[in-house]
C-alpha cells in the first residue's frame, strides 16, 4: 500500500485538489485549482501523467463524464490516506512547541 510520503508533493496536492473541488473534479477543474496555488502554470502532461499514476496506485477513480472528459474521485484508500495526513497535521498543531530562546513552551 502506498503511503502519503511515498507520493510526490504534486501527487499529494492532486489528492487534496480532488477532495476540494466542488462538483465533478475533472482535469481542467483540478488544473485551475492547482494553478491558483502554484507559481508556474501546471503543464497538462504533468497533470494527466500524475492522475494516471494515482489511478494505477488505487488512490483515485477515473470515470468518464463524456467522450472527452473524465471525473476523478478519491477511492476509499485515497480518502484514508488523506484523512490520516490531515489528522497528523492537526495533532501537530495542537502540540506545544519549544520557544527558540529556550525559555520554555508556548
Amino acid at each position: 500500500m502506498t503511503t502519503y510520503h511515498e507520493l510526490t508533493g504534486f501527487q499529494r496536492d492532486l489528492l487534496e485538489a480532488i477532495a476540494a473541488v466542488d462538483g465533478d473534479p475533472y482535469g481542467l477543474a483540478l488544473k485551475r485549482y492547482l494553478d491558483e496555488r502554484y507559481a508556474d502554470p501546471i503543464n497538462h502532461s504533468r497533470l494527466y501523467q500524475n492522475l494516471d499514476d494515482l489511478t494505477e496506485q488505487g488512490l483515485i477513480n477515473r470515470d468518464a463524464l463524456d467522450d472527452r472528459t473524465n471525473a476523478y474521485t478519491l477511492t476509499d484508500a485515497g480518502r484514508r490516506l488523506l484523512q490520516r495526513q490531515a489528522e497528523t497535521l492537526a495533532s501537530l498543531c495542537d502540540q506545544p512547541r519549544p520557544v527558540a530562546d529556550g525559555s520554555g513552551y508556548r
